[in-house]
């Protein structure tokens, strides 16, 4: 059966029902069976559910986690559907069609808060990849949004308590924990360099960060392989749904600052200075695009009004960068100083401005054609829909040569800052390069993944690995494990512009059905942490929403593993749904 075809199906017939009763559902809060009873009208439906996840050998831990959903809808009376999607169809009904219920993923959570503000602002819903793919709206919400950019210190963080606790209360999605990157490394390689762990796995310059060993014999090529080949199709660094985590477009195109050692610090940018709601910014000297042409303070000011609208002008609307927008709107202004030198006009307070500075540059002569609006619904332009198959940024790395769908290989592109030796302090942090050539291979699994470093084909995993595969890496001396805590979030979406997942009350009650502890014990075996809220740093985290053995905002109803089936619908009907002679929840 066609998953799409179904969900259209589906939809129309919800639709229909959802059309002829809203005039009631608004005066009986969702609970239509004595208001029915009483005007003689049909049986309310059954309440339908179609939860979406990737295929097993895509994402096991995430197709667990839906089966075990599921299974508990059923069992609370709910009709629960199950149909997998092949990656590209997942990224392309949850981030670009908004078509689904409910799905089970992972998500990108953001160092600071303020990435919430675009994850779940209501001015997005409307928008692509990961600005509120779940249609959620609450104007209140959308205040402190914007008070907590211009806000620091205690006050701040009072508010992102507020933040937390609205979230926590209303359920938009659910979280369920944030993984470990797991990465299997050849024994010989792990032994020929230092600081595998120097910066966390997942993160786009885990590479960056390692050395040779004084002694070890050098490496020309560095062999990385992946289940994923977006990397060797796609390399426009704007596309919504590539992940801040993806190391191939972070290492072709470099921010003005990056996150590392703690904090955001200078990268191409060699100093800034904030003074009120300016920023004056100097680039280090010398910097050049991979093809050649001089890197300058017009490719800033061109970068930032091309995120802000990629169709620069040319439209009556504008079409800005969905997976950059939160960065891009933090600057009003950029004026041209000099080769060298910007001043910004920043609309946000000390804490969050350096968060301007970590989009990708772009250069003007490259991107200033690519204006062309090719999707008015969508809001997407050339810019954003190009494959770029034929990069040129100013990241340590270039391209050299790609296959789709088999390899990339990156080289070594010696006139970057990390790369020549100009004594900078971020030259002596992560240069030069261990490496001269960066080849990534594309294998089918995760396991395949892991024979491919057995078999001496590569030397390194992507730092994607199941927690299944660990008893087989140690296993093995010819090869190493490496491990770090991640900021990926395995969650619960619910698409917030259907009936009945519009109301916060029977979101609560789903996520009642969830007992995250459990999760993290039998499906990641320990290797993942809980959440109760979408946050990485505890710091963020009141006492009232921390982990305490089980989430205190929406507690598992049951005991150990076991659902107590009756408290669980106890959640539904005083979210205002009612049940069935036959135990069907309907509305």
């Amino acid at each position: 059966m066609d998953d799409t075809n179904d969900s259209q199906n589906t939809l129309t017939r919800r639709q229909v029902v959802a059309g002829g009763a809203v005039g009631l559902a608004g005066l009986s809060g969702g609970c239509l069976g004595p208001i029915q009873n009483v005007l003689g009208l049909a049986s309310a439906s059954q309440v339908s559910l179609r939860v979406v996840a990737p295929p097993v050998d895509w994402d096991r831990r995430a197709n667990a986690i839906a089966g075990r959903l599921v299974s508990r809808l059923e069992q609370v009376g709910i009709d629960a559907r199950f149909p997998l999607l092949p990656p590209k169809q997942f990224r392309e009904q949850v981030l670009y069609r908004r078509d689904f219920d409910m799905y089970v993923g992972t998500m990108p959570v953001g160092r600071d808060p303020d990435f919430l503000r675009s994850l779940l602002h209501s001015t997005h819903t409307n928008d692509l990849g990961w600005q509120n793919p779940f249609g959620f709206t609450d104007k209140t919400l959308d205040e402190r949004f914007d008070d907590q950019r211009r806000q620091s210190g205690s006050q701040r963080t009072g508010t992102i308590h507020d933040i937390l606790r609205t979230i926590a209360n209303e359920q938009p999605f659910v979280p369920i924990a944030t993984d470990n990157a797991i990465a299997a490394v050849r024994s010989d390689v792990a032994d020929a360099f230092d600081g595998w762990q120097r910066v966390p796995l997942r993160e786009p310059i885990w590479l960056l960060g390692i050395d040779p060993v004084e002694g070890a014999e050098p490496r020309q090529t560095f062999r990385v392989t992946t289940k994923n080949d977006l990397p060797t199709e796609q390399l426009n660094p704007l596309v919504p749904w590539i992940s801040e985590f993806d190391p191939t477009t972070s290492l072709l195109y470099d921010p003005l600052a990056r996150r590392y050692d703690g904090s955001i610090r200078p990268w191409l940018a060699r100093e800034w200075s904030v003074d009120g709601a300016e920023l004056t910014l100097t680039l280090r000297s010398d910097l050049r695009w991979h093809d050649g042409e001089p890197l300058t303070a017009e490719d800033i000011r061109f970068t930032y009004e091309f995120i802000s609208d990629t169709s620069l002008g040319s439209s009556d609307a504008d079409y800005p960068v969905p997976r950059f927008r939160r960065q891009a709107s933090l600057v009003d202004t950029v004026e041209v100083l000099g080769q060298r030198r910007v001043r910004m006009s920043i609309d946000a307070s000390p804490p969050v401005t350096p968060m301007a500075l970590t989009l990708p540059l772009l250069p003007e002569h490259v991107w200033q054609s690519r204006t062309d609006v090719v999707d008015m619904r969508a809001g997407l332009t050339r810019a954003i829909t190009h494959a770029n198959t034929n990069p040129v940024g100013s990241g340590p790395m270039a391209l050299e040569s790609r296959r789709g769908g088999h390899t990339l290989r990156l080289r070594r592109f010696d006139h970057h800052p990390i790369n020549r030796d100009d004594g900078s302090e971020l030259a002596d942090r992560f240069g030069p390069l261990a490496f001269s050539e960066l080849e990534m291979l594309v294998t089918p699994s995760d396991l395949n993944m892991v024979e491919f470093l057995e078999g001496g084909e590569a030397d390194v995993t992507v730092p994607r690995l199941d927690n299944e595969l660990v008893s087989r890496i140690e296993s093995k001396e010819s090869l190493s494990l490496a491990t770090s805590s991640s900021r990926t979030l395995y969650h619960v979406g619910f698409n917030a512009r259907r009936r009945p997942l519009h109301t916060p009350g029977f979101r609560r009650a789903v996520a009642h059905l969830l007992n995250k502890a459990r999760i993290v014990e039998t499906v990641f075996d320990g290797y993942a942490r809980p959440r109760t809220v979408p946050v990485h740093d505890r710091s963020w985290v009141p006492d009232d929403l921390r982990w305490n053995g089980g989430d205190p905002e929406v507690p598992f109803a049951g005991i150990e593993d076991e659902l107590d089936i009756e408290r669980a619908r106890e959640h539904f009907r005083s979210a205002g749904y009612y049940y069935a002679d036959g135990g069907q929840l309907v509305y």
